[in-house]
């Protein structure tokens, strides 16, 4: 078999695997009632990256796109609906959700009914896309205040930020293999902002270390 096939089924699969790491956290959350110091930006950034790319690929007629990230679009809303019920700043939140909101219905809107050149819509939605793909891999950089502060990683997703990586060494690799810079620039930002968080795990511990009794 054709190794881009390969490398392209072997990402499409862990693809949608990788949107079910929000799970455990969400049932750490309803367990504990409350998501502490978490951010809800990786559950945002996930879901605004995922619409993006599902009206990218019903323009473009890919398939493979639209059912990738309809599935994506669903398992991130959810996580971000969980988040909202046990975040201890829920102002906040919500500020930030709508903002997201707003930014996708006028991305729609503006695509959708009001352009009438179809690659003008192609193009804005994919730099949309890539650009909201990195800033996915960045999301959980909101919490590095805390982890310094701290010396704890308790507040990062271990298992967002784990499958993100993954997700985007494979997504690179495939750009290599089709050659494709659309596909490797945002995935190598990717993979090295994620390989830096997954770092910290090393050096920080998962707990902030306590001293004194």
């Amino acid at each position: 078999m054709d190794l881009i096939l390969i490398v392209g089924n072997v990402a499409l699969i862990c693809t949608i695997a990788s949107n079910f790491a929000g799970l455990p956290l969400c049932f750490e959350y309803a367990k504990k009632k409350t998501t502490s110091n978490a951010s809800v930006l990786p559950f945002l950034a996930g879901v605004t990256s995922c619409s993006l790319w599902f009206q990218y690929g019903v323009v473009t007629g890919d398939f493979t796109l639209e059912l990738v990230n309809i599935i994506s679009t669903f398992l991130q809303f959810c996580y971000v609906t969980c988040f909202y019920i046990y975040t201890p700043y829920k102002p906040h939140t919500k500020k930030l959700i709508t903002a997201a909101s707003i930014f996708l219905f006028f991305t729609y809107v503006y695509c959708f009914q009001l352009t009438e050149n179809h690659s003008t819509a192609v193009q804005i939605l994919g730099i949309f896309g890539c650009i909201s793909s990195i800033l996915t891999c960045a999301a959980p950089l909101a919490s590095i205040g805390q982890v310094l502060k701290t010396k704890s990683t308790e507040s990062l997703p271990f298992p967002i930020i784990l499958a993100t990586f993954i997700v985007a060494a494979l997504w690179l690799f495939y750009g290599f293999l089709k050659q494709d810079t659309f596909l490797q620039i945002p995935n190598a930002i990717g993979a090295m902002l994620s390989g830096f968080q997954l770092s910290l795990f090393v050096i920080f511990p998962g707990n902030p270390s306590k001293t004194g009794l």
